[in-house]
C-alpha cells in the first residue's frame, strides 16, 4: 500500500500541473483532432479548378516535357505528379518556384498548376492552395503562438503532462482494481465526473504517454540536434547533416538527352521493387536529362513514418532504383528512430483504423483536462461551503471563466475559420491571412466573453456559438448547392461529404452539452460557481438570465 501522504501529495503534483497546462493541451488536444483529418479538411476548403481538365496518367509523360521546357526553374526544384486527383490537387501536375527576394533574405513561393488544353498545348497558372489545414496543425503544435516560442511552450507544457500522467497513476493506484470501471451515475456530480475523468485517462494511458514523449521530441528536436553537435560531435554534425540528406538529392544532369518512362511504367517497377510500398505521388527532377530522377514518398504497410518524406528515388529513364534508404524498412536506426517518433504523433500508420482512434482518444483528451478544471474547481466549493462561506472564491471564478473561454473558444474560432474557406473565397485577398485573423478575434472574443459574464452564463453562450459555428460546415456546403449564385461549391467525394457529417453530430453534441448546462446553472447547488442563483437563498430564487 502506499502512504496517504505520499498520495496525498502526488494529488497535488497532479493538480496544479494539470491546471498550469490544462488550456494549453485542451487546445493541443481538439485542434489536433482534426489534423487527423487534414487531407479531407483540405479537400472541403479547396475550390475546385474551373476550365482544368484531368489529365490522365498516361498524357504525363508530355505535360511534363511541356512543363520542364517552359519552366526551367520547376525542372531543377522539382516538377510533382499526383496521383489521385484530389479536389485539393487542382491539376495533374504542380510546382513551386522561388519568389523574387534578395539574396541571404527570406522569401516565399510561387504555386504553380498545370494541365493541357483540349488542342495538347500547355496550360499554367499560378494558384494559391488553401493552407486551412496547415493552419489547424500550427494551433495544434504551437497554440497558435509564433515560433520558436511556440515550440518551447509546448515543449515545457509536454514534459509537466508527463508529470501529471504519472502522478495521476500514483493517486488511483490504491484504488485502481475498485474504481478503475466504477462510473457511478446520480445526483453526486462530482462523483461522476471524477469516475468518468479517470476512465478516461487511464484506459487512453498508452495513447497519453505516446503523446507526452513524441510532442516533447518534436518541439525540443532542434535543441537536441544542437546540444549533440556541442556534446557528441564537436563540430562535426554538419558533415553528419550533409550526409543524412544525401538520399533525399537528385543526381546532378549530365547534359545527355534521353527519352523518360511513363509515370505509369515506373509505378510498375516500383511495384515490383518494393510490393509492400503505397506511393504517394511522383516528384521529378532533370526531365529530358540521362540522369532525370522521380522520387516516390509514400507509406509501407507495417512501418510508422513520415509518409511525405520517406520514399524511393528511381532512374526516370530506366525505372532503376537508385536511392531507397528512407524507405522505412531500408532506414538506418537513428532515421528509424526519428521517423517512428513523428510517425506515432501524427497517427501515420495503419491506415483508417488508427487514424478514428487517434481522433476519438484527441477529443477524449480535450475533455479530459476541461473535466480536470472542473473537478478542481467543484472540491474549492466544497472546501469553501466546510468553511462557512456562502460563495467561492474570486481566483477560483477566474479559472471558471478561464476554462469555458479558451477551451470553448478554441473550439468557436476553428470552425469559424473553417466556414470562412468557402464564404471568403474571392472577396479577399489573401484568405490564408484571414484564417489567422478570424480565429484569433473568436478566441480572444470568446475568453473576454467569458470573463465578462461569468463562467455559467458564458458556459451557456459560447455552447450554443460552439454549436452554431460547428453546424455552418455543412449549411455551408447545402447553400453551395441549393445557391450557385453565392459562388462556393459543393464536393462530391467521401472525404469532403464526411466533413460535414462529423460537423454535424459535433454540432449536435454541443446543442446537448448547452442544454445539460442550461439546466445545470438554474438547478444546481447555489453556492456552485455553475449556479445563476444567489447563494444562500432558497432553491426557488434564482437571478434573472
Amino acid at each position: 500500500m502506499i502512504r496517504a501522504d505520499i498520495v496525498k501529495l502526488y494529488k497535488t503534483v497532479h493538480t496544479w500541473t494539470g491546471i498550469t497546462c490544462g488550456f494549453a493541451l485542451f487546445i493541443a488536444f481538439y485542434a489536433g483532432a482534426l489534423t487527423m483529418f487534414k487531407e479531407p479538411i483540405a479537400r472541403w476548403a479547396s475550390p475546385p479548378a474551373v476550365g482544368v481538365a484531368a489529365v490522365p496518367l498516361d498524357d504525363a509523360p508530355r505535360l511534363l516535357e511541356l512543363v520542364a521546357a517552359a519552366h526551367p526553374e520547376a525542372r531543377e526544384e522539382g516538377i510533382k505528379l499526383h496521383l489521385w486527383g484530389h479536389e485539393n490537387e487542382p491539376a495533374r501536375v504542380t510546382w513551386e518556384e522561388d519568389a523574387p527576394h534578395q539574396e541571404g533574405h527570406a522569401h516565399e513561393h510561387v504555386h504553380w498548376w498545370a494541365t493541357l488544353k483540349p488542342d495538347g498545348t500547355l496550360l499554367a497558372k499560378q494558384e494559391e492552395p488553401s493552407e486551412l489545414a496547415d493552419f489547424i496543425n500550427h494551433i495544434h503544435m504551437r497554440v497558435g503562438i509564433p515560433e520558436p516560442w511556440g515550440s518551447y511552450l509546448m515543449g515545457v507544457i509536454s514534459l509537466l503532462y508527463g508529470v501529471a500522467l504519472i502522478s495521476g497513476v500514483i493517486v488511483l493506484l490504491p484504488s485502481l482494481i475498485k474504481d478503475l470501471f466504477a462510473l457511478r451515475v446520480g445526483k453526486n456530480l462530482k462523483r461522476m465526473w471524477l469516475d468518468a475523468h479517470n476512465i478516461v485517462g487511464i484506459t487512453a494511458l498508452p495513447f497519453h504517454i505516446v503523446m507526452a514523449i513524441t510532442a516533447t521530441a518534436l518541439s525540443f528536436s532542434h535543441e537536441i540536434w544542437s546540444m549533440q553537435e556541442t556534446v557528441i560531435f564537436g563540430g562535426k554534425q554538419a558533415i553528419l547533416d550533409d550526409r543524412d540528406n544525401e538520399p533525399y538529392r537528385a543526381p546532378k544532369p549530365i547534359g545527355e538527352a534521353a527519352e523518360m518512362m511513363a509515370p505509369s511504367q515506373l509505378l510498375q517497377k516500383l511495384k515490383v521493387q518494393a510490393p509492400d510500398f503505397e506511393p504517394r505521388f511522383m516528384i521529378f527532377k532533370n526531365i529530358g536529362d540521362k540522369a532525370a530522377s522521380v522520387r516516390v514518398p509514400g507509406a509501407e504497410r507495417g512501418y510508422v513514418g513520415d509518409t511525405h518524406l520517406g520514399g524511393v528515388m528511381l532512374s526516370a529513364v530506366t525505372g532503376e532504383s537508385l536511392k531507397d534508404s528512407t524507405r522505412p524498412s531500408r532506414q538506418d536506426p537513428d532515421r528509424r528512430a526519428s521517423e517512428t517518433f513523428y510517425g506515432l504523433h501524427a497517427g501515420q500508420y495503419e491506415g483508417a483504423t488508427i487514424t478514428w482512434a487517434y481522433f476519438f482518444l484527441g477529443f477524449s483528451g480535450a475533455w479530459l483536462f476541461y473535466s480536470g478544471n472542473l473537478l478542481w474547481i467543484e472540491t474549492r466549493r466544497k472546501k469553501v461551503r466546510k468553511g462557512g462561506d456562502a460563495e467561492q472564491s474570486r481566483s477560483t471564478r477566474l479559472l471558471g471563466s478561464a476554462t469555458v473561454g479558451v477551451c470553448l473558444g478554441c473550439v468557436v474560432g476553428l470552425s469559424l475559420t473553417i466556414v470562412a474557406a468557402k464564404w471568403l473565397h474571392g472577396r479577399v485577398a489573401d484568405l490564408n491571412h484571414w484564417h489567422e485573423y478570424i480565429y484569433y478575434a473568436a478566441f480572444l472574443a470568446s475568453v473576454a466573453w467569458a470573463f465578462a459574464w461569468g463562467a455559467a452564463r458564458s458556459a451557456v453562450h459560447l455552447l450554443w456559438l460552439s454549436a452554431a459555428a460547428t453546424i455552418a460546415i455543412p449549411l455551408t456546403t447545402l447553400a453551395a448547392l441549393l445557391l450557385p449564385t453565392l459562388g462556393m461549391w459543393a464536393h462530391g467525394s467521401a472525404a469532403t461529404i464526411g466533413v460535414d457529417v462529423v460537423a454535424f453530430i459535433a454540432a449536435l453534441c454541443f446543442a446537448w452539452m448547452a442544454v445539460a448546462t442550461t439546466r445545470r446553472i438554474r438547478n444546481g447547488p447555489a453556492d456552485s460557481i455553475w449556479s445563476i442563483r444567489k447563494a444562500g437563498l432558497g432553491r426557488d430564487s434564482k437571478r434573472s438570465e
